[in-house]
C-alpha cells in the first residue's frame, strides 16, 4: 500500500537541518525499499526547506509511523508535523520515473 508522507518543520529548530542532513539521508538509503520517493519542500522563491514529503509502500498507517518515527530529523525536534494520506496511483500499471 502506498503513502503520501508530508512533513512542515518547527522553524525554531531549522539550525538542526544542516548538522543532521547526513544522518537523514543515510535512513533515507537504509529504508530506500520502503520509502520511495522523498524530498524538502520549499516556498515559492525561497530556497529553505520548511518540510519534506515522502512517498511510502508499507503494510499500514501504523508501519509508516514506526518508519518515520526513527528519522533523525524528527526524533531531534526538526519535524513539527507530519501528515500521512493513503495513496492510489491514477494508472497503476504505468511505471513512471521520478
Amino acid at each position: 500500500m502506498l503513502f503520501v508522507v508530508q512533513f512542515r518543520d518547527n522553524q525554531e529548530m531549522r539550525h538542526l537541518r544542516p548538522k543532521l542532513l547526513a544522518a537523514h539521508l543515510e535512513f533515507l538509503k537504509k529504508n530506500e525499499a520502503s520509502v520511495r520517493v522523498a524530498g524538502a519542500l520549499r516556498m515559492d522563491g525561497d530556497d529553505r526547506a520548511v518540510g519534506g514529503m515522502w512517498i511510502v509502500d508499507a503494510k499500514s498507517f501504523e508501519a509508516v509511523k514506526a518508519l518515520y518515527s526513527e528519522d533523525p530529523f524528527w526524533t531531534s525536534g526538526l519535524r513539527a508535523t507530519v501528515e500521512v494520506h493513503s495513496y492510489t496511483k491514477a494508472f497503476p500499471d504505468i511505471e513512471q520515473p521520478v
